[in-house]
This record gives structure tokens, C-alpha cells and sequence, in this order.
């Protein structure tokens, strides 16, 4: 690539960074503020109730990643999704298309393999499910982009990881832990798109 290609390149994907804050930090926040103001909580009750076919479990399915049990829950997943989403979109040719298949993926498995008669609210599952998805990328589709990624996720996020991966009272192990396979899966079945996407340059 010549210098003037890399800038266009590099201006784009920043581009790229900024609407995915919007795309994801933007619905978390309105949600959360519309549910405490207008809703009185009753948002939330749409969250993944696991292998129910009812109405609002398949709303959390699509949509718990907006809901939030109080402020510190929000502001701990929105802290943890700008570093993320940075790289994401730094490194993700299509990263809208792919944030809703994650966002799609981490809820199913959620739904799949919780506990019975539990709810399930929250963006952790999405964490997970695009760290999984940069792991999947860097290791088995061999995008080094996402390898560098997974190097700066993991020096500053590895403690959270694991205790995100421990089964704790309060907090969903299974939306960390479906998420984190989802992302898996779907990173590395990325290969194949991303090369012939590559090959156009």
C-alpha cells in the first residue's frame, strides 16, 4: 500500500471507531435513563429467561445488552466496551454487521445454556463475545491485527477475564461464557471472508 492509501485506510477505520460508540454506547445509555425515568424498571423484565419462548425472553435475546441493573453496571460495561470497540474497529472490515451477529450470537448462547428460572441483562456477554470473536480471528483465521489486539486486550484485561469466567453469585457466567465461544466461533470462520475481502487489494 502506498503512504496516501494507509492514511485513507487509517482515517476510515477511525471513522469506523467513533460509529460503533454510537451504534453501541448510544442505545446502552438511552435505554438505561428511559428505563429508570419512563419505564420504571419494566425494561429490564425483557431480559434472556433461558430456553423460554415467550415474547420478552426473545426480546433479550436481541436486546440485553441494552438493559443494565444500575449505574455502576452501566458505566463498568461501557468503559470496558470503548477499549474494545476501539480495536474492533480499528481491525473489522465490516464491524456493524459483525457487532450484530455478535450481539445476536452471545444472546442465544445465553438463552442455550443458562441456568433454568434465572434472567439474564447486560452488555458482559457482547465483551466477551468480541473478545472471543479477536481470539477466533487472531488464532485460527490468522488476522495479526486482531493478534496485536488480543496482546493489548490481554495485558490490561486478563484479571478480568478470568474472574469473568469463574461462576459467581449475581453475575452471568453463562452470558460471559457463551459469549466468549460465540466470538470464538464466529472469528474463526472469518478467514475465509476476510481473505477474499484482502484479495480485492
Amino acid at each position: 500500500m502506498k503512504w496516501q492509501q494507509v492514511m485513507t485506510l487509517l482515517i476510515t477505520r477511525i471513522k469506523q471507531v467513533f460509529g460503533l460508540y454510537a451504534f453501541v454506547l448510544i442505545p446502552m445509555w438511552v435505554m438505561f435513563f428511559l428505563n429508570d425515568t419512563v419505564f420504571f424498571g419494566l425494561w429490564n423484565i425483557f431480559g434472556i429467561v433461558p430456553r423460554t419462548l415467550d415474547v420478552g425472553s426473545m426480546i433479550g435475546v436481541f436486546a440485553s445488552w441494552t438493559m443494565h441493573g444500575n449505574f455502576s453496571h452501566l458505566v463498568g460495561n461501557t468503559l470496558t466496551l470503548m477499549q474494545i470497540l476501539f480495536l474492533f474497529g480499528l481491525f473489522e472490515n465490516n464491524a456493524y454487521r459483525t457487532t450484530l451477529k455478535l450481539i445476536v450470537a452471545s444472546g442465544i448462547m445465553t438463552w442455550l445454556i443458562a441456568s433454568p428460572l434465572t434472567i439474564h441483562i447486560g452488555a458482559s456477554g457482547l465483551c466477551f463475545a468480541m473478545l472471543g470473536f479477536m481470539i477466533g480471528g487472531a488464532v485460527f483465521a490468522r488476522r495479526w491485527g486482531y493478534l496485536l489486539a488480543c496482546i493489548v486486550m490481554g495485558t490490561g484485561y486478563w484479571l478480568t477475564i478470568k474472574q469473568g469466567l469463574i461462576p459467581q453469585q449475581g453475575i452471568s457466567f453463562a452470558a460471559h461464557f457463551g459469549g466468549l465461544c460465540a466470538g470464538l466461533l464466529l472469528g474463526a470462520n472469518s478467514k475465509h471472508r476476510y481473505t477474499k475481502i484482502s484479495n480485492r487489494y
